[in-house]
């Protein structure tokens, strides 16, 4: 066997090598995309007969795996940033959505029958899916939702992941929104249909196991 041919057959196995962990060893690997986030408004009761508005978020999220074993996404939170507040949003329930649907959806938005609690995401190997998801802030300890009204200026989103298995939850996409001062006068106007939370007990209990840190 020349010389040639012995570093073509080790490139050879090599790129095998590659392959195959590539295909069917690597392990379970998550990327996250968003299109188009949404945000509707809704009022949040401090009690005494006193509220502030405040948003829903609707994002569309795909999940790819790009690693050839299975896994799961057990739980994602949205970790909302203004120059004067940080919130905690959880994923409450998928919805079906597009960009053609009305401008300010209300109550319509949980009426929808095709509505499903959220849940964790299982992925096979190389799979993609994509989904819909309603998130909504709840008072935190570490985030409160607090009292001041919302201002106009830049809000960044950071999307977080826990995969089962995990103790931490990992960033996995960041975007930007800005309100100007007439979106902000447009949530807070009494035309404004405000959002109904639905499966709050459902949600409450799946949180007690998953706690943000």
């Amino acid at each position: 066997m020349t010389l040639a041919s012995i570093i073509i057959s080790i490139i050879a196995l090599i790129v095998s090598g590659i392959v195959a962990w590539k295909n069917y060893i690597s392990p379970f690997r998550i990327t996250v995309h968003c299109s188009n986030p949404r945000l509707e408004p809704g009022k949040l009761d401090l009690g005494n007969g006193r509220a502030v508005i405040r948003f829903a978020v609707i994002l569309p999220l795909c999940f790819v795996n790009s690693g050839a074993r299975d896994g799961i996404i057990s739980d994602i939170v949205l970790i909302v940033r203004s120059a004067q507040n940080v919130w905690l949003f959880l994923p409450f329930f998928y919805t079906s959505y597009n960009m053609q649907t009305e401008s300010t959806l209300g109550k319509k938005l949980t009426d929808d029958p095709s509505n499903e609690p959220f849940y964790s995401i299982h992925l096979l190997g190389k799979e993609r899916v994509c989904k819909s998801i309603v998130f909504v802030s709840l008072p935190n300890e570490r985030f409160p939702l607090g009292d001041k009204p919302l201002l106009p200026g830049k809000y960044s989103f950071q999307v977080q992941t826990l995969e089962a298995g995990k103790r931490d939850y990992e960033l996995k996409k960041t975007f930007h929104i800005s309100l100007s001062e007439g979106e902000i006068n447009e949530f807070t106007s009494p035309a404004s249909p405000t959002y109904l939370i639905p499966f709050i007990d459902e949600v409450k209990d799946k949180r007690q196991v998953l706690r943000p840190r």
